[in-house]
């Protein structure tokens, strides 16, 4: 009788891990989509101006504290992006590599 008990506990917590998995991948796919536009966005605004923005703001998006991505320009040539993917974790683009981290 006490395991019959636990089978709907252990279906619901089953339920619950993997929709929160499944939440949180679409989560950092759309994070990293943006994170592509934003490339690109950079790419052009180089190929224009000469050199690299200084911020989100000079290619006319908006940088708030949430994100969800931010952007650094490291020197000259080479800038930074990066994400949060959970508390103290972060998934970094080097424009150096070419490739997220």
């Amino acid at each position: 009788m006490r395991i019959r008990g636990n089978i709907p506990f252990f279906v619901l917590t089953l339920f619950l891990v993997t929709l929160g998995t499944s939440c949180s991948s679409i989560a950092y796919r759309a994070k990293e989509a943006e994170g592509a536009k934003i490339i690109e966005k950079v790419g052009r605004f180089k190929d224009q101006e000469g050199r690299l923005p200084r911020s989100l703001t000079e290619m006319g998006i908006a940088e708030t504290e949430e994100g969800p991505v931010y952007y650094k320009q490291v020197d000259e040539n080479r800038y930074q992006l990066w994400y949060g993917t959970s508390l103290g974790e972060s998934v970094t683009y080097d424009s150096d590599r070419r490739m997220w981290k």
